[in-house]
């Protein structure tokens, strides 16, 4: 995998683009950092893909550290300290394998947060995620807004801008899409 920052978007992004190369990566001993903007982290998905590869999943596990956001100001806190970590000595050491940024933008949908602050506060985390994306490789996944914050879409126009590589995944066709199954339940049974 190259350096630079890559940008996946999709309403529903698969498991195996992401957990993956982290299990692959992690569990030959490389460490990484997972910064976890939406509550998306799974590490069983680690676990289970690193048995897959035949790699230990302790190891695996063992190498990726978490950092989970519930605001857009803790998110941008922690990819700023990752930045500032990454140019001493102390901080991320230089054989990081990577960093990876799950639900990105999940936070700064808020409505809460005002538009402009949101803007200015993505523009802080791009400029961080592209000083870090010269050293080591930078996966970021997006998903879009849900229809209470649609007004908030442009975030991704400006992060798809500013990525070196970005992937967008098409909806899921209808038939595949989980649906929700009638219950009748009789009385008393």
């Amino acid at each position: 995998m190259e350096n630079g920052l890559a940008l996946i978007c999709g309403a529903e992004i698969p498991s195996e683009l992401v957990f993956k190369p982290i299990a692959r990566l992690a569990g030959l001993g490389s460490p990484l950092y997972v910064v976890d903007g939406d509550n998306s982290f799974r590490s069983y998905f680690i676990a289970r893909y690193a048995r897959a590869m035949s790699l230990d999943p302790r190891l695996a596990l063992a190498q990726v550290q978490v950092s989970r956001a519930f605001t857009c100001y803790q998110l941008a806190a922690i990819v700023e300290r990752l930045s500032q970590c990454a140019d001493t000595a102390d901080g991320v050491s230089v054989d990081c394998a990577g960093i990876v940024c799950l639900g990105l933008l999940g936070t700064f949908y808020d409505e809460d947060v005002a538009w402009s602050e949101a803007e200015r506060l993505l523009q802080e985390v791009i400029a961080h995620l592209k000083s870090l994306a010269k050293r080591r490789l930078v996966l970021v996944t997006v998903r879009p807004p849900s229809s209470k914050a649609r007004n908030r879409q442009g975030l991704i126009q400006t992060l798809m801008q500013q990525a070196d590589f970005v992937q967008v995944l098409p909806l899921a066709p209808r038939s595949r899409r989980p649906t929700q199954i009638p219950l009748r339940l009789k009385a008393g049974k």
